[in-house]
């Protein structure tokens, strides 16, 4: 929504079909039991709007010029709104693009912004939201199996930066394991992110979490933090 405005009314309205064969939306040249007129039509909330324009009576030009000025009479008066179909997205299409609501005057369809150009807008948007967005943390640590506890940790993006690594606990005591876990943690911490988050995530989280009188190995734990800007 912040890239690329939805449409409005007016530009859905002006919009060229394939079968258009006038050049103009909602005009076409049409057979009528009173004979060939030139119509013009545009699709309200009221319902659709509809006048014909004689081709005996005015000429083939007048006729077509009277129809396409119609046209424009009723968009001009047509209240110009975004189609967004959520009330929080109408309230940004507003907030964001508010001059593209201005009434319309043409009734031509408008030029459509170049692929290289949304392109842009979304790269900006994509760098301005990464470069303020914290960094995360995600600390898992499980046994699996007999004698053997694994420790899983990413930055939790997409694609995440990763690290597992596996700790053999055979003929080790409870004190003995859990040290060795909280070394291997902050050692895979470092790896992903860096020593200063490895410090912190271990005295704020990691001391608690594997603390020798509460840690249940069989449990483990699986936490998603995150890391506070330097």
């Amino acid at each position: 929504m912040l890239a690329i405005p939805p449409a409005t009314n007016i530009e859905q309205a002006v919009l060229l079909r394939k079968n258009n064969r006038s050049g103009i939306s909602g005009v076409r040249r049409v057979e009528t039991a009173e004979g060939d007129v030139w119509q013009a039509t545009l699709m309200t909330r009221e319902g659709q709007k509809r006048e014909n324009f004689s081709v005996a009576k005015l000429g083939e030009e007048a006729a077509k010029s009277m129809a396409i000025t119609q046209r424009r009479k009723w968009l001009r008066a047509l209240p110009v709104t975004h189609l967004a179909y959520a009330h929080h997205a109408a309230e940004v299409a507003r907030a964001q693009f508010a001059d593209e609501l201005a009434p319309a005057d043409n009734v031509l369809p408008g030029e459509r912004r170049a692929d290289t150009d949304i392109k842009a807008r979304i790269k900006e948007i994509n760098d301005r939201f990464d470069a303020s967005r914290p960094k995360r943390l995600r600390v898992r640590v499980k046994s699996y199996s007999t004698d053997r506890v694994s420790i899983a940790v990413s930055d939790a993006e997409s694609p995440a930066r990763k690290k597992l690594m596996h700790l053999n606990t055979r003929g080790k005591a409870g004190t003995e394991i859990v040290n060795a876990i909280n070394s291997s943690v902050r050692e895979t911490v470092t790896a992903i992110h860096d020593e200063k988050t490895a410090c912190w995530f271990s005295s704020t989280y990691g001391d608690k979490l594997l603390n020798p009188q509460t840690f249940n190995i069989d449990e483990g734990f699986n936490v998603l933090v995150i890391v506070p800007r330097e």
